[in-house]
Parts: C-alpha cells; sequence; structure tokens
C-alpha cells in the first residue's frame, strides 16, 4: 500500500537490504517493480549507505531501508543520499518497536514507515500491522486503499484491496499497547544479561548500537559464532530452540535466483559472511534470569567445543 501511494510503478528500481525478511523485497515485485540488493554494515547488520550509493543508477527511485532486531540502521545518512538523489524513502519498520534512534521513536523519522504486530513480534494483534505517516495526504489514501479503494460508501476512487483490520485483533492491540513499556523493559533485561556473557568472549559476536542518542528496541537476539549449525544442533539436543533470520541473502531466494521476479544485485561479502554466521537466541519478557544463564552457559560450550 505504501509503494502505491508513493507511486512505485513497473521498471522501477528499489534499493533493499540484501540481508532482511523477504516481505521487504516483495513489496517491491508486487509493484513490478526491480529490489535491488545490497550489502549491510559491519556492525549494525542494516543496510550500508556506502552500498547504497554505488548501487544507484538512472532507475533508482527510492531506498527501503530497516532496523534488523530492533537496531537502529544509519538513518541521517540515508536520509541525506535520498535527498541528495532525490529519492523516495520507505522505512520498513516491521522489527523497530521500541527503539530510539537520536531520541525519537523508529519509525518517525521518514514520511512513511511501515510496522508489524505480527504474533512474534513485541507487540501483537496476532496478525497485521500499521501505516505511520506525518503527511494528511498519504494518510487519507492509505485509508482508501486498505478498504477496496473506497473513497465514499460504494464509490471507488483507487484500486484498493481488503486490508482491513478485524476489530477484536485491534482489541488485543489495545491491550498489548497498555503493556508495551512491560514487554521493552524486559526485553532489554534479557539482552543485557546476555550481553555480561558474550561481550568479553571471542568466539561470540554481539550486536551493539553504535549509534548517538539511540537504543536497541530488542526484537532479535543474534549472535554470530563459527560452525553456526553444529551450534544450533547442539543447543537443540539440550531444549533450547534457536531461529536463523536469516539464513541466506535475499537474491538466493528462488524467486530471485531463478529469474522469476526480476531484480538486480551488487557485491555483498558482509551478508554472505552474516547469514553464514547468525543464531537467534531466545528473547521474549517471561524468559528469567535463571533461564538466561542456562542459555548462556550452553551456548559458550557449545561454541568452545
Amino acid at each position: 500500500i505504501s509503494l502505491k501511494i508513493l507511486g512505485i510503478g513497473p521498471g522501477d528500481e528499489l534499493i533493499v537490504p540484501a540481508m532482511t525478511y523477504f516481505a521487504t523485497a516483495a513489496s517491491v515485485s508486487y509493484q513490478h517493480a526491480v529490489p535491488v540488493f545490497v550489502d549491510i554494515e559491519d556492525d549494525s547488520f542494516n543496510i550500508d549507505p556506502d552500498s547504497i550509493e554505488k548501487a544507484l543508477s538512472p532507475k533508482t527511485k527510492g531506498i527501503i531501508f530497516i532496523d534488523y532486531g530492533g537496531n537502529p540502521a544509519d538513518i541521517g545518512r540515508i536520509q541525506r543520499i535520498a535527498k541528495k538523489h532525490g529519492l523516495i524513502l520507505l522505512h520498513d519498520a516491521a522489527q523497530s518497536l521500541g527503539g530510539i534512534y537520536n531520541g525519537a521513536p523508529l519509525g518517525a523519522q521518514t514520511l512513511i514507515s511501515t510496522m508489524s504486530f505480527h504474533m512474534a513480534k513485541v507487540m501483537t494483534t496476532v496478525e497485521g500491522g500499521m501505516i505511520f505517516t506525518h503527511d494528511v495526504k498519504i494518510a487519507e489514501e492509505a485509508r482508501i486503499r486498505r478498504n477496496q479503494g473506497e473513497s465514499g460508501k460504494y464509490i471507488h476512487s483507487h484500486l484498493g484491496t481488503n486490508a482491513r483490520m478485524v476489530d477484536i485483533l485491534a482489541a488485543i492491540g489495545l491491550a498489548q499497547i497498555e503493556k508495551l513499556p512491560w514487554l521493552l523493559r524486559e526485553r532489554e533485561r534479557v539482552a543485557v544479561r546476555y550481553d555480561s556473557f558474550f561481550e568479553s568472549h571471542p568466539g561470540v559476536e554481539i550486536v551493539r548500537c553504535r549509534r548517538r542518542d539511540s537504543k536497541n528496541g530488542y526484537f532479535f537476539y543474534p549472535i554470530q559464532v563459527a560452525n553456526r549449525d553444529a551450534v544450533a544442533e547442539r543447543l537443540r539436543k539440550k531444549n533450547i530452540d534457536t531461529r536463523i533470520a536469516y539464513p541466506m541473502a535475499l537474491y538466493k531466494q528462488e524467486l530471485y535466483s531463478s529469474g522469476r521476479a526480476l531484480s538486480r544485485k551488487t557485491p555483498c561479502p558482509i551478508t554472505e559472511r552474516f547469514t553464514s554466521r547468525v543464531l537467534n537466541l531466545p528473547i521474549y519478557p517471561s524468559l528469567t534470569d535463571e533461564q538466561v544463564d542456562i542459555i548462556a552457559k550452553e551456548v559458550i560450550g557449545a561454541v568452545e567445543r
């Protein structure tokens, strides 16, 4: 919906990070536009501004960026690049809730951003999400497009879809919002406790929030380890669940590698390294300190073996 409002169409190119959830690129392909996959930074694991500059072409119309696991991207540099080249900027803030950039909530830095309230997210409406914008006209068009393009009863001004949120899911979201400060506080507690185990261990790389006046929202707690799959299997045998977010660069996904959907890629060595080493550990509010300690010690034990 956001890309339609922003006027993206067939043949347009949009810069996207090579390491993100599939939907970031799929939203571009749904417009019959072309995602251009670029590399990530080696500290935040968000889109690399230098890689954006190198990937621009006469067909480039915009940039989509994320905050991996809630860790803020270098939004200031991304904004300057967009302004310099006259590009649209869409913040895919699906993982960003609770994060801070330069003192403001993540998602508030661009004209338009999108956020997910899927079951796995920091707060949930079970399924669905929200579009945020600073522009009244964009908000009006978004409401029309999410309601079958209906600008008045049985009056249709746009090609829309049924993207209306069910009332009961919205009610769940309202209840979740009341719990949000606690949800964020407890996730941070878990992350800080993990950090105390891993920050000085040479076999475990952790992600740091390196932006000034900024804060991680801790949707994920990612680490990087050698022999990642063996480590994950050892943890599984100890009944410790993990995830790999994400196991491959987007350009390796079958839809794009087969050429069934158009795409373009630039060299992505950091993405390749990250996707071969990343492991996401359990992080949720009811995880006790004792459980965190057990998980961390088992991770260290698996890495050292």
